[in-house]
């Protein structure tokens, strides 16, 4: 070996080990601390921080629990938390610039502070002092140097600010209202577009594709389980957190958290388990014009150079007035959150961090669909979900069409554990439609070898969106390029009106399709690469909003993240539809976890964290493996101290 060889060897060694090195080194700078003193605390409070991104809290009052767990969102989501606040309270165009003016707008017309405020003003003590709790561990996280010092704060010029205890309401709203249908401003285009622009900012839509389900054993060989899935729309930055709470009042709880707030959609504390769906209720609605429609209120907006402008909005009893073009009605918008309330006391109840039921047996600011199931596998429907699917041993609820779809594989009993049904691809859709509409293409005449052998694979095909399936990609094509033309018949049955030269033409249109955007190369045409899926970090990912120019970390670091296709919004694993697709467009973004009453919850989510070594590179095609949040190793301890007088 040369000279020039070896010395070149050993500078790619010590390379190497100077960015491991690094990377350990910032990694322990940027760690949870040991020891963190935090004032009004009543006791020392534990936290432990395990390698599956989750947390366990021992807490001696449910005081402290709260703080505790303000501390882990502070901790574990501190750039999440910081977007969510400042999108909830309407201040993003001074930091990002003023193409977000229009957001903030729409975040002020909605009312989500003001209405935050109010709420908090109303309530009683004891709820205001839980608040009060949740916020001092959320800011001893945010002030803390070894959160500062991560990206992206060390990238952009933002930086955490104190919260306030009327803070974690204001992004209870926005999440409220994330959960409303997204076409809702359908006949108000200039809304439609800045609500639009809201949900691709945060990257947080599809909710109406969430669904949950609770099944009983056919025998003793098994257990009940309550299965939960919140799609979470587009975002690559985790979302929902996992926490175990241990504390001697009562039993231990294991839950699915939303950070900067005190909402848990999914958890369990013997002897039930619970979930809810996080939709939200609201309408549009047309209303005579009269004085009764209510008084102006008025908000000042200032821009990153200080300037400030009025926006003035009007409401009443009526509602929100969104459009007065017409003589003689105005369109308002009817939305709980449009008043005063909120559900934190009813989460802190299901947590177990309330001696006391809340007042009011439902929820208000979100409809309140969803399951409960006790320890000995009964299970109770929770508030009116649109699509209801019982089989003899399982409920399946959900607020899309197509959960009724991937429901039927789970009532005939093909996938009994929630792992198994979570991951499965065979759609029910499918295997009912496809015998139906092949024997029309049977006559095709004059059928060119790429169309001979397209159908040949569609011929072949085992109805499962797997990422190899080539007959997946063809026929959710062929039901797009149906749909387009019919409008209709693409989901169960198809019409008796329906031809078969129709669908012998759409067929040959989707094949055409497929051929000029992937090439004439049928073995291309792979389900993982036509249903390829894309997520995106917030603020890089609309950098076109954003005024710093981010181009050099938004085309690497925190470039989109591209990932093999896999299922279908008719199968248990979810997935895209080319039939009916969401408004706001693919949501592959989603948390999966399941739970027998009393043992504790376990998760499934992708987390990506663009700043570790090779993470992107890990994460590209490989799947999330389960993770119980109760058993899961621990990595590291906080113990979160009173400060002493």
């Amino acid at each position: 070996m040369s000279r020039r060889v070896a010395a070149g060897l050993v500078l790619v060694l010590v390379s190497a080990a100077g960015v491991a090195t690094w990377a350990v080194v910032r990694s322990f700078n940027t760690a949870p601390p040991a020891h963190h003193s935090v004032r009004a605390l009543a006791d020392t409070t534990i936290v432990h921080w395990t390698r599956g991104h989750s947390a366990t809290v021992r807490a001696t009052t449910s005081s402290d629990a709260l703080t505790a767990l303000g501390y882990v969102h502070g901790m574990n989501r501190a750039w999440t938390v910081t977007l969510w606040r400042r999108t909830a309270l309407g201040t993003l165009a001074r930091t990002f610039g003023d193409s977000l003016l229009p957001v903030d707008r729409h975040a002020r017309r909605l009312g989500l502070a003001h209405h935050a405020r109010r709420t908090y003003a109303q309530l009683p003590p004891s709820t205001r002092r839980r608040l009060q709790a949740y916020t001092r561990g959320l800011n001893a996280a945010l002030a803390s140097p070894r959160v500062r010092r991560r990206p992206p704060f060390t990238a952009l010029p933002v930086q955490p600010s104190p919260w306030k205890p009327w803070h974690p309401l204001a992004v209870e709203r926005l999440w409220a209202w994330l959960g409303t249908p997204e076409t809702l401003f359908a006949a108000l285009p200039a809304l439609h577009a800045v609500d639009q622009r809201l949900r691709q900012w945060l990257h947080l839509h599809g909710r109406v594709r969430s669904l949950a389900w609770a099944a009983r054993p056919p025998d003793d060989s098994g257990r009940p389980a309550l299965f939960a899935r919140h799609v979470l729309g587009s975002t690559a930055a985790p979302v929902l957190q996992e926490v175990h709470l241990q504390h001697p009042s009562g039993p231990s709880v294991s839950m699915a958290t939303v950070p900067g707030t005190l909402i848990a959609p999914t958890g369990s504390r013997p002897p039930y388990a619970w979930t809810y769906l996080l939709q939200s209720r609201a309408a549009v609605a047309l209303r005579p014009l009269s004085d009764s429609l209510g008084t102006r209120r008025y908000d000042r907006i200032v821009n990153a150079n200080g300037t400030a402008s009025l926006l003035a909005t009007r409401q009443g009893e009526a509602g929100l007035v969104l459009d007065t073009t017409r003589t003689d009605s105005v369109r308002v918008l009817r939305w709980p959150g449009l008043r005063a309330g909120t559900d934190a006391a009813w989460w802190m109840h299901l947590a177990g961090l309330r001696a006391n039921a809340p007042s009011v047996d439902s929820l208000r600011l979100f409809r309140g669909t969803g399951l409960t199931m006790d320890s000995e596998g009964q299970w109770t429907v929770r508030g009116t979900p649109p699509v209801v699917a019982t089989g003899p041993r399982s409920v399946l609820v959900g607020h899309s069409r197509w959960a009724s779809q991937a429901a039927r594989t789970l009532h005939d009993g093909t996938h009994a554990s929630p792992a198994a049904w979570s991951t499965a691809t065979k759609s029910p859709w499918a295997r009912t439609l496809l015998p139906t509409l092949l024997p029309d293409l049977a006559p095709l005449s004059d059928a060119s070898p790429l169309l001979e052998e397209a159908l040949s694979y569609l011929r072949n095909w085992n109805h499962r969106f797997e990422r190899a399936s080539i007959g997946a990609t063809l026929f959710a094509e062929w039901m797009r390029a149906y749909r387009a033309e019919h409008g209709r018949g693409a989901r169960g049955t198809v019409s008796a009106s329906n031809t078969g030269p129709r669908r012998r033409r759409t067929f040959r249109r989707a094949v055409r399709t497929l051929a000029q955007q992937y090439g004439r190369d049928v073995r291309r045409w792979r389900w993982e690469r036509v249903a390829q899926e894309q997520r995106f970090f917030p603020v890089w990912a609309a950098d076109s909003l954003v005024a710093p120019d981010l181009s050099p970390l938004a085309t690497t670091r925190y470039a989109p993240l591209l990932r093999p296709g896999h299922g279908h919004a008719s199968t248990g694993a979810g997935g895209p539809s080319f039939v009916a697709p969401l408004p706001s467009g693919p949501a592959p973004a989603y948390w999966d976890g399941w739970a027998t009453p009393g043992d504790g919850l376990t998760a499934r989510r992708l987390r990506v964290d663009p700043s570790a070594l090779f993470e992107r590179t890990r994460s590209s095609r490989s799947a999330p493996r389960p993770v119980p949040v109760e058993d899961a190793p621990l990595e590291r301890t906080t113990r979160l101290v009173p400060v002493r007088k």
